[in-house]
């Protein structure tokens, strides 16, 4: 019999995980569409006949439905929900005083507020120099042309112990800024507004051409924050329609490339003679399906792109948290779960950091016309050298899963979930973690799949790790190697001024648990608390 641990919230909140699907935008003045709610990609440039073009990706109605639409036919509308506080901590500052409201765009969707982040993955180095591509902030406005904002916007990501890093953008600071991009990015950040009101924001997007011709594209972003009727803003630069936007009956619609049938898939794993090691990139390691009506656990591959996923059975994947992985847990009494303040811990990290494989969960191949209610993940056993936890990135920490304090642990995943957390090992060695995903067919009956996963942690040969020669990993080096705090390198990460080095981008991502803004608390009226883990008594 299992019995409910006590919820875990970030601060007081912690938020519902369900994400409506299919949700339609809303026509809004001069035919504009009002997206406020489900996963967007603001920005994503795209070439298209020669010339760099910014669009905006909407992916607001299923990830298998996603529209490109051109930014100036957009009205980005981040609903009154989404109000929170400044925490009283000094990593916060920049946002403002403690107790001042903010609205947020949230880095890790939550229910019910619009999801938007950036895209690099329709560019290609056939197309663009990979070193070029720049995006900057050129100026901020308000709802009239030349106005001044209601307030302040940041943009900024949070790292493995919850930590704000360098902003990506601050209109704080004088503009215009610029932020480097890495080809085949997908990420997410904290988007936040000091007050209520419309912004409107003036984006560039620079690159140069494979052959050395300069291309470029600025478009302007219509921002309509809290309590403000979205139906009544003009998109685009304010007084009319921009004449470079199109209609919405007229706007390129596109099958979004990370759906399940996208690239080339398999429906089995390779024997075992085959099997392959994932240190980079984007992976959803746990991704149930149902396959000629049986439930199946597999691990989505998307190492080599948004449009090459594989689908690999659990048992011919070696997972490898390469050395660079390696941090040292922080010196909170809430990361005791860890272990020691300043001990060594590898981290598979909940934002993806560049080299370091970017393991998350994914219900999005199940639908509630074949699976009925959430989806439960349970780990039951762990054989390796050190602890293992699962948990999520706060003002203190969310734990889904702990090894250390006895198991089975279990979680409850809503249908449309992609997920990623922080993955945590507190020794180098090879782990074997088997888990169960149990769900309920929509003719009642309980399917369940049980595997057993393989992680290579630290400075060890992961190729071996299923006992054979798996292709693909990073050889052990004799050394380990400690990178800054948060998965980062000595360079660290760009400020708003920034020459282009890239933050720490989060790959093609979607649904994930808590809004990461550690500290920032929800106003009256948002979502209530919701992970539960639950683990079997222990005598």
């Amino acid at each position: 019999m299992t019995k409910p641990r006590a919820a875990v919230t970030l601060g007081v909140l912690a938020v519902a995980l369900t994400v409506p699907l299919g949700t339609v935008p809303v026509a809004g003045a001069e035919d504009a569409v009002i997206v406020d709610i489900g996963h967007v990609d603001a920005v994503a440039p795209r070439v298209i006949d020669g010339r760099l073009q910014i669009q905006y990706k909407d992916g607001s109605q299923g990830p298998d439905q996603a529209v490109f639409r051109e930014p100036g036919t957009v009205v980005t509308h981040v609903k009154p929900e989404s109000r929170l506080q400044v925490p009283d901590d000094p990593n916060y500052a920049f946002l403002g005083d403690p107790g001042d409201d903010l609205w947020i765009i949230p880095e890790q969707q939550l229910d019910g507020i619009v999801w938007a982040g950036w895209n690099t993955e329709s560019l290609t180095p056939s197309e663009v120099d990979p070193a070029s591509v720049r995006w900057t902030l050129d100026a901020i406005t308000g709802d009239e042309r030349g106005s001044a904002p209601p307030g302040a916007m940041t943009i900024f990501q949070s790292g493995s112990f919850g930590e704000p890093l360098p902003r990506v953008f601050d209109t704080n600071q004088p503009l215009p800024q610029t932020y480097g991009l890495v080809l085949g990015t997908h990420a997410h950040g904290n988007w936040t507004f000091n007050a209520e009101g419309v912004y409107r924001l003036t984006f560039t997007i620079t690159a140069t051409s494979a052959d050395g011709r300069p291309l470029a594209d600025t478009e302007t972003y219509t921002f309509a924050i809290g309590d403000v009727d979205p139906t009544t803003v003009q998109p685009g630069e304010g007084t009319q329609p921009p004449t470079t936007t199109t209609t919405t009956t007229t706007t390129t619609t596109t099958t979004t490339t990370t759906t399940t049938t996208s690239g080339t898939t398999t429906s089995t794993g390779a024997p075992a003679d085959d099997c392959v090691v994932l240190a980079d990139g984007h992976v959803d390691a746990v991704a149930p399906r149902i396959l000629d009506g049986r439930l199946t656990t597999q691990v989505k591959d998307g190492t080599s792109g948004p449009d090459q996923v594989v689908w690999r059975e659990p048992d011919s994947v070696v997972l490898h948290a390469v050395p660079a992985s390696r941090n040292s847990v922080p010196d909170d009494p809430s990361y005791g779960f860890l272990g020691a303040a300043g001990s060594p811990v590898w981290l598979i990290p909940q934002t993806q950091v560049p080299g370091v494989v970017w393991a998350g969960w994914n219900t999005e191949s199940l639908d509630a016309g074949t699976v009925s209610g959430d989806v439960t993940w349970r780990l039951s056993a762990v054989d390796g050298p050190g602890n293992v936890a699962v948990f999520l990135t706060g003002l203190t920490p969310t734990v889904v899963f702990n090894a250390a304090d006895g198991l089975p642990d279990t979680t409850h995943i809503p249908l449309g979930t992609h997920a990623h957390g922080n993955w945590g090992f507190t020794a180098e060695g090879v782990y074997r973690l088997t888990f169960t995903v149990t769900a309920t067919l929509a003719t009642g009956e309980t399917q369940t799949d049980t595997d057993t996963y393989t992680f290579a942690v630290g400075n060890v040969d992961a190729s071996t790790a299923l006992g054979g020669r798996c292709a693909g990993g990073v050889a052990p080096t004799g050394t380990t190697s400690t990178p800054a705090p948060g998965g980062q390198d000595e360079t660290g990460t760009p400020d708003p001024q920034a020459s282009g080095k890239p933050l720490a981008y989060t790959g093609t991502g979607g649904l994930t648990y808590l809004i990461p803004a550690g500290a920032l608390l929800l106003a009256g009226g948002g979502a209530l608390l919701v992970l539960v883990r639950r683990r079997r008594a222990h005598r």
